[in-house]
């Protein structure tokens, strides 16, 4: 089967990559690994109500990145302010009580309402659906002259696609883990590809839900920052009228730690934290969630599991006659040169990349 446009990877970037190109007319095939989309944009939804989540993957917007929030405006969605108003809670070694610290500090950050989920919702719902495939796992890539031969593995259905573009919307080293890139790429693309870091790769986050926002009443913020863990990062993450209220945190444990423990004895840990930090209000959690998303083999390979988490940066110097050649656009938020890493980066990635096809 022969498309135009063969688009790899159905989180944020590659959705937008299939609007752009839906936008200018262009026939595209979206394969996506997994039995769901959004990537890393993943929430858990609450206990109590179905229509409300909570965010496993990214969580906030910044106010100086324009067109994610415009992105967010265009499909009629909305954001919130960040919650983070009264004192942050500190958590020293060996201390038996967390310090109180006044005043959260004035940081302005946006979450979306109804969790990020809504975003991938929303732009699926202007797509052709047709054109979306999901359990489609690329297992080979090959360059063939003018055109591209793409191997699938649809729930152990082996399928070949032709084209003469590819949009490559995963990570740099999911390129190299999955992609088969020895077959297509120089030595040196190859080797830019696998030095840089998949964002978030390494990380692993905790949600505890409530029926109410009990550190409100204590003119609390929900921010607790630890240098015992296993989070080191604490914040509120209840639903924007906080109905449904619910705690996150960062779990600052390395990965290679971490596995060595069970799920439940993590949630455990992490359960006992809140409890140092709020008492007993916080053993009355409604639902505990987390996402170890190092684990996941669509997102971090072992140089993410094992390596310290940097911020992404992707140099394309001396790559772009290559690129041509190739036919092939990265368009994951890692090879953005503005907010790389972020939600604003793959909309920066995607918008550069679709100046080709206007071209």
């Amino acid at each position: 089967m022969t498309k135009p446009v063969i688009i790899i990877g159905g989180g944020l970037a590659g959705l937008y990559s299939a609007y752009k190109l839906q936008l200018l007319n262009i026939e595209y095939l979206l394969l996506e690994a997994k039995s769901q989309l959004g990537g890393r944009i993943f929430a858990a939804q609450s206990p109590i109500n179905n229509d409300v989540s909570f965010d496993l993957g990214p969580t906030w917007i910044f106010p100086h990145q324009p067109k994610i929030q415009a992105l967010i405006k265009s499909l009629n969605l909305s954001i919130f302010e960040q919650y983070n108003k009264g004192d942050v809670l500190y958590q020293a070694p060996n201390s038996k009580q967390p310090q109180q610290i006044a005043g959260a500090g004035d940081m302005q950050l946006f979450r979306l309402k109804h969790s990020m989920n809504t975003i991938i919702t929303a732009l699926y719902e202007k797509l052709n659906p047709d054109s979306i495939l999901l359990e489609h796992n690329v297992t080979e890539l090959k360059k063939n002259d003018n055109s591209w031969q793409v191997t699938v593995n649809h729930l152990g259905n082996i399928k070949h696609f032709t084209t003469g573009k590819l949009i490559s919307a995963i990570p740099p080293r999911m390129v190299t883990t999955h992609l088969t890139p020895e077959l297509w790429a120089t030595p040196t693309l190859i080797n830019r590809l696998s030095s840089v870091p998949t964002w978030m790769a390494g990380q692993a986050k905790f949600i505890a839900t409530f029926e109410h926002a009990f550190w409100r009443d204590k003119n609390l913020s929900g921010q607790c920052f630890s240098r015992v863990g296993p989070m080191v990062e604490i914040h509120d993450a209840s639903a924007e009228n906080s109905n449904y209220a619910a705690l996150f945190g960062f779990i600052g444990v390395p990965y290679l730690s971490r596995n060595q423990v069970t799920q439940e004895q993590l949630i455990q840990a992490c359960a006992q934290q809140l409890s140092y930090f709020y008492g007993k209000d916080a053993e009355k959690a409604t639902g505990y969630f987390i996402k170890d998303w190092a684990e996941d083999k669509f997102v971090a390979n072992r140089d993410d599991q094992t390596q310290p988490s940097q911020h992404p940066e992707f140099g394309f110097s001396n790559l772009e006659e290559q690129l041509s050649n190739l036919n092939i656009h990265f368009v994951a938020s890692e090879f953005a040169k503005q907010e790389a890493g972020y939600l604003e980066g793959a909309i920066n990635a995607v918008d550069d990349a679709i100046k080709s096809f206007i071209n």
